[in-house]
């Protein structure tokens, strides 16, 4: 597991997990880590059917054809994500990523044509988890 850091957060920001967190809970997959790499999230290009988003995305993990994973986390107000969200992230959602990708991971290569992708947001009283494909 790599972690990277690409943005110093503000005095009134946080991110959704720490990297302590991540590390017990997939300390046996191989993956990048990226803390800031972009401050709002875009979905990418080749993706033909976007969810539509109305919060904010907190953090992202894609699973290449080529058997890559990067998990992408966005700095977040702390006004707009509450300590009892982020421990609903580490204690709920953190865990349902980690079947979605170990079922990435089970997949046969045949099975693998493109990009998966899981956004999760956070509307401001739940987290939605929606699940994207794009070449």
């Amino acid at each position: 597991m790599k972690f990277k850091y690409f943005r110093n957060l503000n005095k009134h920001e946080r991110y959704s997990t720490s990297k302590r967190q991540l590390k017990s809970m997939f300390s046996n997959i191989e993956m990048d880590v990226l803390f800031g790499l972009v401050r709002k999230f875009e979905f990418d290009s080749r993706c033909p059917n976007k969810p539509n988003i109305v919060g904010d995305v907190v953090a992202s993990i894609s699973y290449s054809r080529d058997r890559t994973v990067d998990f992408s986390l966005f700095p977040l107000s702390i006004a707009d994500y509450p300590d009892s969200a982020a421990d609903d992230f580490n204690n709920q959602i953190l865990s349902t990523i980690k079947q979605w990708l170990e079922g990435q991971i089970n997949k046969p290569d045949t099975a693998l044509l493109g990009y998966e992708e899981l956004v999760i947001e956070w509307t401001g009283n739940e987290h939605l988890l929606h699940k994207v494909k794009f070449l």
